[in-house]
């Protein structure tokens, strides 16, 4: 028998094949819609993850910025505080030395002119002798040093200042005195009585004055 020929062209139905292929054309087009579905809603997540992250990272730079700038100020005022804290000590030597240079250490002798030296014993708190005011005083005149004899002596002796009603030794070595205070004068003889007069303590003998000014004039 001879080969059997194939039906022709007009004779043959694709309609199985084109409905296969059709199907799978649908299949691949559904899936892409899918797709395109999903991959949106995908990108919208991540996105989102991101710009959180941003947010994160740019809270931190900020709270990071803010603590060092605090720490900066805080820095800043301990820093004033101690240049404060060092002037006020500065201004308080500083002070302290003009007092002690007004204001002779206790019981030393101050050497001032015609000789007289004179040394507080206490120092007053009350108002400072003022030239031409009345003064009162209470005083002990010794011979020589503090271990000599007592010449002369008074519980209230008052006077004017810088008047000559004393001698010109007891002027010089009251000086800036304040009441309250309690002063001891050493006086030569060319502050004194002279070279030539004796009054208790031989003729040009040292006069030593302990002073305690009571009361100075308004």
């Amino acid at each position: 028998m001879g080969r059997r020929k194939r039906a022709s062209s007009d004779d043959y139905d694709d309609s199985v094949e084109r409905s296969f292929f059709g199907m799978d054309e649908r299949k691949r087009n559904t899936d892409n819609l899918d797709d395109e579905h999903e991959q949106p809603s995908k990108s919208k997540e991540e996105i989102e993850r991101q710009r959180a992250k941003k947010r994160a990272k740019k809270q931190r730079q900020k709270e990071k910025k803010e603590a060092l700038k605090k720490e900066a100020e805080e820095k800043e005022k301990a820093k004033l505080a101690e240049e404060k804290k060092k002037e006020e000590q500065k201004q308080a030597k500083k002070k302290r030395k003009e007092v002690e240079k007004k204001e002779p250490p206790l019981g030393k002798f101050i050497k001032t002119h015609k000789g007289v030296k004179y040394c507080d014993i206490e120092i007053g708190t009350g108002p400072v002798i003022q030239d031409r005011k009345k003064v009162h005083v209470k005083y002990t005149l010794r011979a020589g040093d503090k271990r000599g004899k007592i010449i002369d002596s008074s519980g209230n002796f008052g006077f004017r200042c810088g008047k000559g009603e004393v001698i010109s030794g007891w002027e010089i070595g009251l000086l800036r005195m304040k009441v309250g205070g309690t002063r001891h004068i050493i006086v030569p003889p060319k502050a004194g009585y002279g070279n030539n007069k004796d009054i208790g303590a031989g003729v040009g003998g040292l006069l030593y004055f302990e002073v305690t000014l009571l009361h100075v004039a308004p």
